[in-house]
């Protein structure tokens, strides 16, 4: 067999490459069908990393929707207030420092490893034919995790507050049941957490490519966050992040509640069904492993899509870089260079 010159063999796959298909200025619905085509070559190599830090955040979660957030719908007063504020407390103290760190340290695992899959692909560094390998190192994962907490924790901070605000009447209710200050720290709680409903998205968007900025230019938290922001903000010449964001976020959110429905229908029916439901009923764990069957949709909807977010910041990171920095021309201008070298 023939074997072929080491240069030719690039120049041929430089000019099969061509960046321009891959780097270019995208719309939103582009930039939407380039994450998932994206997703769709890495599926395999990341799915089979991620299973275990999606489980660890899939933990998190159900243990805050346990024990955390059914004790804000119950009716706090009378005689069993102090003991209702302290099993709140308890639980919000218990899933900031244990549940909050746990979801966060898997997601930033799910996360990195996702977005250092894709990247390549993003550039063109990587064909399609070629097999998903980490295009750029894994951020240190306990400096990853703080940053990601930090990010989401500024993002739900009216949410938190509302919450307090709400607690805080509680407590002035029983305290001085004839006064207006629990009424207007509700009607304020209200106001807050509505504001809260339109702004907590926002602030989730703003944020969105700042663990892009992490992991592709490997920069620590302050710096992360500063260059994240900077890309997503618009310019007199150049429109903001928010409209690829909020198209993104609308569709992945309709495709996830179409998913849900499908699995916990599929759920519902294996559970219902006559043999399954009998040996339940007789069997030593089978509460145990009805419940666990019924959390299935719930993890496989968080460890399908969790990716499928990553790729898509990661596109729109490239996008904005492109935009604001002619991130394409110089990328362009360096296989110029190569080839002529």
């Amino acid at each position: 067999m023939e074997l072929k010159d080491p240069i030719e063999h690039h120049l041929q796959r430089v000019n099969a490459l061509d960046r321009r298909q891959f780097l270019r200025p995208m719309t939103s619905s582009e930039v939407l069908e380039r994450s998932a085509r994206i997703y769709q070559l890495a599926a395999r190599h990341i799915l089979a990393k991620t299973a275990v830090p999606t489980l660890f955040c899939y933990i998190a979660i159900v243990f805050a929707t346990t024990f955390l957030l059914p004790g804000f719908f119950n009716v706090i007063g009378g005689q069993n207030l102090s003991n209702d504020i302290i099993s709140i407390s308890i639980a919000a103290a218990l899933t900031l420092f244990l549940a909050l760190p746990l979801f966060m340290f898997g997601l930033g695992q799910s996360f990195s490893t996702s977005v250092a899959a894709v990247n390549d692909y993003i550039t063109g560094d990587r064909l399609p034919g070629e097999p998903a390998v980490e295009g750029v190192p894994l951020p240190n994962p306990w400096e990853f995790t703080v940053l990601l907490t930090g990010t989401t924790l500024e993002a739900f901070f009216p949410l938190i507050g509302a919450s307090g605000l709400f607690l805080i009447g509680a407590v002035l209710e029983n305290l001085y049941p004839n006064s207006l200050l629990p009424g207007l720290f509700a009607i304020f709680g209200v106001f807050v957490a509505v504001v809260a409903f339109f702004l907590c998205p926002i602030l989730l968007m703003r944020n969105a490519i700042v663990p892009i900025a992490a992991i592709v230019e490997q920069k620590n938290g302050k710096l992360a966050r500063q260059r994240g922001r900077q890309l997503a903000r618009s310019t007199p010449t150049t429109g903001g992040i928010w409209e690829s964001m909020l198209f993104g976020l609308v569709v992945t959110f309709f495709v996830g509640l179409g998913l849900f429905l499908m699995l916990q229908t599929v759920t519902s029916l294996v559970l219902g069904g006559g043999p399954l439901q009998n040996w339940l009923g007789t069997a030593i764990f089978g509460d145990l492993i009805r419940s666990g069957i019924e959390m299935i949709p719930g993890y496989l909807l968080l460890w399908l899509l969790t990716p499928f977010w990553a790729a898509l910041c990661t596109t729109i990171y490239y996008d904005r870089r492109i935009r604001l920095e002619g991130y394409d021309i110089r990328m362009l201008a360096k296989d110029v260079l190569e080839v002529r070298e």
